[in-house]
């Protein structure tokens, strides 16, 4: 009968190899659908990454809907609740997270435009920062990760 002290070293060389090689698609998965849930929190919030508010629309005083949001495009597209939502697990190892560009996918476009601004010689299109990871975002996809990654990986 073989020792728990005989075991470990088997053990320990079977997590080691999940972590180095090991996927984990189930658990950057988790972490996509934290961050797009952090992406609606920070277009509602209408603010960017350093708490500064978005500047006001320019001659337009009495829209009804909160910036950003007059369709829901890019709400939906950011969230992950529209089309043109990009949350794809790369190799196992990563997580994309953002809105598409090809209006042939169901992109926006313009989603770059807003969150970087742009000036266009005409009109300039100030900077409405949305595409960020709050602290607080990045404090629960870590929880998130961590409690997933542990199934995955400490699995016998």
């Amino acid at each position: 009968m073989r020792t728990y002290a005989e075991d470990m070293p088997d053990a320990m060389a079977r997590i080691s190899a999940r972590f180095q090689g090991g996927a984990l698609e189930e658990s950057l998965g988790a972490v996509g659908i934290v961050i797009q849930e952090g992406l609606a929190r920070n277009i509602s919030r209408q603010a960017d990454s350093l708490g500064g508010q978005w500047p006001d629309r320019v001659g337009e005083t009495d829209m009804p809907h909160p910036m950003l949001i007059e369709t829901g495009a890019l709400q939906g597209a950011a969230t992950g609740t529209g089309p043109g939502s990009i949350r794809r697990v790369v190799q196992g190892r990563a997580v994309e997270v953002g809105v598409d560009k090809s209006v042939k996918l169901g992109g926006i476009p313009g989603a770059a435009v807003h969150n970087f601004g742009h000036d266009f010689g005409a009109f300039t299109v100030p900077q409405r920062e949305w595409l960020y990871a709050t602290d607080e975002t990045i404090q629960e996809a870590k929880r998130v990760f961590a409690k997933s990654a542990k199934s995955e990986l400490f699995r016998e």
